[in-house]
């Protein structure tokens, strides 16, 4: 009788919460935005249901059942706004105060990444922004530049060996491709990922994009104690100490070239005390992010801890690493699917390589591969590599047409509704790469984000995909083999992998 009672007034008590808070000046805001009626307490658990890869294709389809346009959806008792059009997306990402990301967002992430750069807020996140942004300036590019050329013979050795075989997997290969040129151009050191792709780190990383988006999608994801409860909780921390202990090995490696470099340089010069930026430029040519974080000096005098240094070791090579491949991975399958669109990317590398097409190229040769650019943009578009990026509003934000976007509410830029918005692009289901040279809103397509909290390594980012996709073309002919099943995780990948036909080019035979 007591439990019965009990049940009851908790039911009660749910339904009282709710009514309050259907009255309340938050929600009033925000069901002026259309949106499918949430329960009390859960939300819209039961139209997103439980399965986390299926959660981003239904809310593709809320968009479209609510006239392609700006949304809410209730995830548990959080409240969020799905943002699709790029002058809202713009008053978003430059406001220069909302720049908290959503509590599901850092729920999902923290865990493996702590307090980084991409979670943390106010002087943590001043300090190592300002730390990291002279690592992707000119001098650093042009070595990466550089370094993408020189290494491509190590992966072009793999991918003709299966030369009129079975098609290529591309993720087994490109993943651990990027990852080895992460850890030397941003880290200064040698990992061999390519060679040794059983290291726990590479197999790591298959797992966790899965998890961190179970995790984002979890109604009880902040509640630490039934986090414990879940199948996945004894693989996730499995999954960070391997990812941890990598981080832990780069910097020891590291740190370890650093210190006999600085011994050198004491004993030749004795009577001379270097601050920390001289040294990077004089002795470490600009050096690496890494040595900025090693030896740079926090406000209150003393060295950086090696635990924020771990932390953001461990994000920008995870999501570094990811994106770029998987981004990069898309672009060669779309290749292979619109050969004539191929054709028109390896005829510009013509008009830039002449007849020399196996010589590295320079950045100035990257800056001329526009229409290459234009089709990594479409396929970001096509097949948006991160699905939603976001804020949590710490203040009321006021929308273009006036509405109001409430405090307390995580407001999504959702990429998947945006690059298919009609009123952003003619026909955005048919692939057309020549559509990034017509004029369009600045604020249509910013995969890499806008306003003060951009991706730093934006530039390194596209560097990367010219540097590696121009390798490619030159080299291969790129075939279609089985099709893929794609999958909208944290980032959009497809669950049985990428499998390609390489065919070299008569030129490189």
């Amino acid at each position: 009788m007591f439990f019965l009672l009990l049940v009851v007034v908790i039911i009660f008590l749910i339904f009282i919460q709710d009514l309050v808070k259907k009255r309340g000046y938050k929600w009033k805001k925000l069901s002026e935005f259309p949106g499918d009626t949430p329960l009390p307490l859960i939300g819209n658990v039961f139209d997103i249901g439980f399965d986390a890869d299926e959660a981003s294709v239904i809310l593709i389809k809320m968009w479209e059942r609510h006239g392609k346009q700006n949304f809410r959806v209730s995830v548990g008792s959080e409240d969020w706004l799905m943002l699709s059009e790029p002058e809202d997306i713009k008053i978003l990402l430059n406001d220069n105060f909302e720049l908290s990301k959503p509590l599901e967002r850092n729920a999902s992430m923290k865990p493996f990444f702590g307090c980084s750069v991409s979670s943390s807020v106010g002087e943590r996140w001043k300090t190592i922004r300002k730390l990291m942004t002279p690592s992707f300036h000119f001098k650093s590019l042009k070595r990466a530049a550089d370094d993408y050329s020189k290494h491509i013979d190590s992966l072009f050795e793999i991918i003709d060996s299966y030369e009129g075989k079975s098609p290529v997997n591309i993720y087994t290969y490109i993943k651990p491709y990027i990852l080895d040129m992460l850890t030397v151009n941003l880290f200064g050191v040698h990992m061999n990922y390519l060679k040794n792709r059983e290291q726990p780190y590479v197999k790591s990383t298959k797992d966790m994009i899965e998890i961190i988006t179970y995790n984002y999608f979890s109604y009880w994801r902040n509640n630490k104690y039934l986090v414990r409860l879940t199948p996945l909780h004894t693989k996730m921390q499995n999954i960070i100490k391997d990812i941890r202990k990598n981080s832990t090995d780069i910097i020891a490696k590291r740190r370890k070239i650093l210190n006999k470099i600085i011994e050198e340089t004491k004993s030749n010069n004795k009577n001379i005390d270097m601050d920390y930026d001289t040294f990077i430029e004089d002795k470490l040519s600009g050096g690496c992010l890494l040595d900025r974080l090693i030896l740079s000096i926090s406000p209150n005098g003393d060295p950086v801890k090696d635990r924020m240094i771990n932390d953001e070791i461990t994000l920008t090579l995870f999501t570094g690493h990811l994106t770029t491949s998987m981004t990069m991975c898309n672009a060669m399958y779309l290749m292979s699917l619109y050969p004539e669109e191929q054709q028109k990317v390896l005829d510009e590398q013509k008009a830039i390589f002449g007849k020399d097409l196996n010589r590295q190229a320079t950045t100035q040769d990257l800056n001329d591969m526009k229409y290459l650019e234009a089709f990594i943009k479409e396929t970001i578009r096509f097949i948006p590599t991160v699905p939603r990026i976001g804020r949590q509003l710490q203040n009321d934000l006021k929308l273009s047409d006036g509405r109001v976007a409430p405090a307390g509410t995580s407001v999504i830029v959702f990429y998947n509704g945006a690059a298919r918005n009609p009123r952003t692009y003619t026909e955005p289901e048919i692939f057309k790469p020549e559509r990034f040279f017509e004029p369009m809103h600045p604020f249509a397509f910013v995969p890499f984000s806008a306003g003060p909290r951009n991706c730093v390594a934006f530039r390194y980012a596209w560097i990367a995909l010219k540097a590696t996709l121009s390798n490619f073309v030159r080299r291969y002919e790129i075939l279609p083999g089985p099709e893929p099943k794609f999958a909208i995780r944290m980032v959009t990948e497809s669950t049985n992998g990428l499998h390609l036909h390489y065919k070299k080019r008569d030129i490189c035979v």
